[in-house]
């Protein structure tokens, strides 16, 4: 059997390489005998096509990464990445086996209370991926898998941000959390009245039993802001199971910034520069005028002498 060295990154980023060889179409075995899933390129694709399928790798590559970094540890609803490179000419994706199988076409089989547990591993799929502002993009039998206890969402393929526009969106709506809880009301409902829903049509449940209407209450209203949520669709199954909270990026981060400013030297402070100045000459107040003495003296003088005579001579 011909072995083959995948080299690219762990989920962290980090550097790392896998000895694997080929089982059957998208699984390989690792020389420890892991069984992954291995996805890559299509090689005789024509350039429409393989442009596509970059950015179908690419979306399971970041929402991938994304859950890896903000969970601490794996989640059984979600898949779980081993490796990837998108950064060479033959990019690639290492993935955990799903559990159990795919459920198209084989859920009218499950009892009650096995229906209700694959509900609730469906939602807290769904909660688990909007925590972390990721919509799946397309919920569907097709993308879940079942192993009798636990339900699991597959094939992030045409996964985005909440609030961005899909790269592939032909309607350009951007994505929405109440898109994928739409699209897995559509699941349950084919769960319990074995009849399809079309992509864009409304179930009548109004003629379904009680427990079908008031489960799937508001997932169908045409605005997805007033969908409830996958939250509020586990807590209508009265699920009681915790679930797990994602990284905070901001906290996980704050020791480095600290570490970096007890590392970094202190900026030294500048003193301002004094641009000089030009001394004005003081204002002088102006002194009242002074009239001399000696001429007032001889003037009063002169007026009374000339009083004087005036009167000797009367």
């Amino acid at each position: 059997m011909t072995h083959e060295t995948l080299t690219g990154r762990d989920p962290a980023g980090r550097a790392a390489s896998w000895l694997v060889e080929p089982l059957d179409a998208g699984r390989v075995k690792t020389a420890d005998g892991a069984t992954l899933v291995l996805r890559s390129l299509p090689p005789d694709a024509g350039p429409v096509d393989l442009a596509t399928a970059e950015v179908l790798l690419d979306n399971e590559i970041r929402a991938l990464t994304r859950l890896h970094t903000r969970y601490l540890r794996p989640l059984p609803e979600l898949p779980r990445i081993v490796g990837y490179d998108f950064d060479s000419a033959h990019p690639f994706l290492l993935l955990e086996p799903p559990i159990g199988k795919c459920v198209d076409g084989g859920l009218r089989t499950l009892l009650i209370d096995e229906r209700r547990r694959f509900m609730i591993g469906l939602f807290r799929a769904l909660a688990q991926l909007a925590a972390v502002d990721l919509v799946h993009g397309s919920v569907g039998l097709s993308t879940l898998c079942w192993d009798g206890a636990t339900t699991q969402l597959v094939d992030l393929e045409h996964a985005a941000g909440t609030g961005e526009t899909p790269r592939l969106s032909r309607n350009g709506a951007v994505a929405h959390p109440g898109h994928d809880v739409r699209a897995a009301g559509r699941v349950v409902y084919e769960l319990f009245t074995g009849k399809h829903v079309a992509l864009g049509d409304t179930p009548d449940l109004a003629s379904q039993p009680e427990v079908l209407a008031s489960l799937l209450r508001g997932v169908f209203d045409q605005d997805p802001r007033l969908r409830p949520t996958a939250l509020q669709m586990l807590e209508r199954l009265n699920d009681r199971d915790p679930l797990p909270r994602p990284v905070d990026v901001t906290s996980a981060m704050r020791p480095g910034y600290d570490r970096f400013d007890e590392l970094r030297p202190p900026k030294l402070t500048e003193k301002p520069v004094l641009q000089p100045t030009v001394s004005r000459p003081a204002a002088v107040t102006p002194k009242p005028k002074q009239v001399p003495l000696a001429p007032l003296a001889i003037v009063v003088f002169l007026v009374v002498a000339a009083i004087a005579i005036l009167v000797a001579v009367i």
